[in-house]
């Protein structure tokens, strides 16, 4: 992710999302060249295929998690790859490849990874405190003019997607607040080394 892309709130309503995010890249992968972000979205939401109560939900839904998977890689075979990791993998595959493309996508999770996750885990030093995430939080705050603009409520919503996000790969637990690195999954390892993502490596459990 470039270092200059911008911080976006929109994490706040798209969240977690891994079981739609399964959907939509079960999708892309069945329809292989043919696939048509348009007409991909318009058949989730005429199909209602995430069960939400409003057409528009299901597209804007739909469409945070096509992007999330466009995202994954500028390389067509390494997105594929990992695509297929979320589309077919097992949960654990999935859950990792689904943290991966959040933070190839947004600049706040890509931050709070590689800056407070991997080095965490890096340094051996499992203990991370609602506090620590309150702290990343208000670092971007002074650090970012748009960031800056967001209000308390904005920013605590942010801290609870990190930390379910975290959760969602059974890589945190809340009550005690450790975090518990992954087993390293070859295919996923090997994908972020080739995006030359390697300082996001020890957040799914390789240290060098």
């Amino acid at each position: 992710m470039p270092t200059d892309a911008p911080y976006r709130g929109t994490i706040t309503r798209e969240q977690w999302l891994l079981r739609e995010t399964r959907i939509v890249a079960r999708l892309r992968v069945a329809l292989g060249p043919s696939y048509d972000s348009s007409a991909l979205v318009s058949r989730i939401a005429e199909e209602n295929l995430f069960q939400y109560p409003t057409e528009r939900e299901v597209k804007s839904i739909a469409r945070a998690c096509d992007r999330r998977l466009s995202a994954l890689s500028d390389d067509g075979h390494v997105r594929d790859a990992l695509m297929g990791l979320v589309a077919d993998g097992t949960p654990e595959q999935a859950a990792l490849a689904n943290l991966y493309a959040m933070a190839r996508d947004n600049r706040i999770v890509w931050d709070f990874l590689s800056v407070t996750v991997a080095h965490k885990l890096r340094t051996h030093d499992p203990a991370l405190s609602r506090h620590e995430i309150v702290s990343f939080l208000a670092d971007l705050r002074l650090q970012d003019e748009r960031v800056a603009s967001w209000s308390d409520a904005t920013l605590n919503k942010i801290r609870q997607v990190l930390t379910n996000a975290l959760e969602g790969c059974g890589m945190y637990d809340r009550k005690s607040e450790r975090l518990e690195p992954p087993l390293p999954d070859r295919c996923l390892t090997s994908a972020v080394r080739q995006n030359g993502d390697l300082v996001l490596l020890p957040v799914f459990g390789v240290i060098e």
